[in-house]
């Protein structure tokens, strides 16, 4: 399954770059990569894109690996004063920092991001 993970617009680069280092970091069973995404080159251009304000992770459509990949990205939205948005079919998923998870609601956003990403 693949999410994608956005960060706010005004977020720098380095923020993008502290995001995927977090996720890796965090060595989460299950996740198998993690890539920062990049514009798309245009005719002509060299390179190898600029950053965007996303990261891209492959998960395992398993439970667990994503119950541990939200609690990361809550835990990072904690840290660094920010907001995590995950985008869906049905809508974006607003993860913000200073707003602790219910076990319930990690199993709502659980069974949100599995349903919407199917």
């Amino acid at each position: 399954m693949e999410i994608k993970i956005l960060l706010p617009q005004e977020q720098s680069k380095r923020g993008v770059i502290n995001l995927k280092d977090f996720i890796d970091k965090a060595s989460i069973n299950g996740v198998e990569s993690t890539e920062i995404e990049r514009a798309a080159l245009l005719n002509g251009q060299m390179g190898v894109g600029d950053l965007l304000n996303s990261v891209k992770t492959i998960v395992e459509a398993a439970t667990e690996p994503l119950v541990e990949l939200v609690k990361c990205l809550q835990k990072y939205a904690d840290n660094y004063r920010t907001v995590i948005t995950i985008p869906t079919k049905n809508g974006n998923i607003v993860l913000k920092h200073g707003r602790s998870m219910k076990p319930e609601q990690l199993k709502e956003l659980v069974t949100a991001i599995q349903q919407n990403n199917l």
